[in-house]
């Protein structure tokens, strides 16, 4: 049976606590969205950087990515609330013939699932006797963002299962272990939904939306330091004085400043 403890954290949809939003906070957001890394890498690098605190203790990477993968979507979601104004509307792009549309949805209202009653760690008959897995979490996700090919399944199972030999033994599972196995890890992962499924306006067809706050939610360099190249050739503060500015208000001088009479559009 067991031979590890679960490291999955035993908190499905934590408290949390951001930093203040800042230039400097942007900054640091927008450089961890421009490296080379997987997806779940950068949601890591992403609630690493924008979280103080996270279920009432200090953020760490480590503890990020002991989080189940449900709570660090929803935390991803809550990360892009404080720096995507949601309009309510995300463009989408049909699967079937390729056509981009708006469709209708708010991020900060999109369904939940519960965590099941013996989250973080479900106990399953197999054909190999009982055995424990963890529900999947950030680890497991880069693990397998990484892994050169394979069976990601049964690559899943072995970073999840708790037994002494889970390696081996997910080569070896049959088709009933791992419909069981993954049915009961399902049932116990706590969820958030990340896409909407609607019909295409132009074929008609229905697609289903993947809604990736990565795609659209966090700030770029590129456009924060143009603000920060605008305020400081006007009132010669110094970098770190702009990006030490609430953001609101950082946005507020370089609105005036390009409203001023004579500036050039986009100067």
């Amino acid at each position: 049976m067991g031979a590890r403890a679960s490291q999955t954290l035993k908190v499905a949809f934590p408290s949390h606590e951001p930093f203040p939003l800042t230039g400097m906070l942007e900054l640091a957001v927008a450089e961890t969205m421009s490296q080379p890394a997987t997806r779940p890498e950068r949601v890591t690098g992403i609630l690493g950087t924008v979280f103080q605190q996270i279920s009432g203790q200090g953020t760490s990477l480590s503890r990020v990515r002991c989080l189940a993968s449900g709570a660090r979507e929803w935390l991803l979601q809550r990360a892009a609330g404080l720096f995507w104004t949601d309009t309510g509307w995300f463009q989408a792009k049909c699967s079937e013939c390729g056509a981009d549309f708006d469709i209708p949805t708010v991020l900060a209202q999109a369904p939940r699932k519960p965590s099941g009653h013996d989250f973080p760690v479900v106990t399953v008959r197999t054909s190999l006797g009982q055995r424990q897995f963890e529900v999947p979490n950030g680890c497991h996700e880069e693990h397998l963002a990484r892994m050169p090919g394979g069976d990601p399944t049964r690559g899943l199972l072995a970073q999840c299962g708790l037994s002494r030999h889970a390696l081996r033994e997910a080569e070896t599972y049959t088709d009933d272990d791992i419909a069981s196995i993954e049915a009961a890890l399902e049932a116990a992962s706590p969820e958030v939904a990340d896409e909407v499924v609607t019909a295409c306006p132009s074929c008609r067809a229905e697609t289903r939306a993947r809604i990736d706050p990565l795609d659209f939610a966090f700030p770029g360099v590129g456009s924060l330091l143009h603000e920060v190249h605008l305020i400081a050739a006007s009132y010669h503060w110094s970098e770190d004085a702009i990006l030490a500015l609430p953001s609101q208000r950082r946005r507020s001088y370089a609105r005036l400043l390009r409203a001023e009479p004579g500036r050039r559009a986009g100067r």
